[in-house]
């Protein structure tokens, strides 16, 4: 039996909110909280109404190519999101990861709206691709595009996360 998507289905919303696309609010979910850090990623929490609760941390990058990368999660669900402001996707494939010469690990991607979306959001891959990222320069290879951001501030993004996800409603 498959398991129903919360996080995909309101994670596009999210990370194009991030991303500073325009969506109505309404589907976006409550915004409960928000923190930002000084390196440009801002953590939200949104309640949705048929209660899921979703915390987000994302980064928008201008150049060279402008894109959001958003990491969301919600209970045991996670997925990982490149919004491409420019060409919304219109095919997936693997999405590559790669710091300092070196490929930390390969996601399956979805399309999902204007992003490519890691396709199993119950799956390990996606939490332990994140935990294997560092602050170094960050090239992402998915579908003949190439997405690259400075990933400052990731440590400070992945603890307002977490605290996010131990708050209550």
């Amino acid at each position: 039996m498959k398991r129903p998507n919360v996080v995909a289905s309101g994670a596009v919303v999210l990370a194009a909110l991030i991303t500073l696309s325009t969506c109505p609010a309404r589907a976006a979910g409550q915004l409960v909280n928000s923190w930002r850090t000084p390196d440009g990623w801002l953590t939200e929490m949104r309640v949705h109404p048929n209660g899921a609760r979703v915390c987000s941390t994302g980064k928008a990058v201008q150049a060279p190519r402008p894109f959001g990368l958003s990491i969301v999660r919600s209970g045991t669900e996670n997925v990982l999101l490149v919004v491409d402001e420019a060409q919304p996707p219109t095919s997936a494939g693997d999405m590559s990861f790669v710091q300092a010469g070196k490929t930390v690990g390969t996601l399956r991607t979805q399309v999902a709206g204007p992003a490519f979306a890691s396709a199993d959001p119950f799956s390990s891959q996606t939490p332990d691709l994140i935990a294997k990222l560092t602050t170094a320069a960050l090239t992402i290879d998915v579908a003949g595009r190439q997405y690259q951001t400075d990933m400052a501030g990731l440590p400070d993004a992945l603890a307002q996360l977490a605290k996010c996800e131990a708050e209550p409603k």
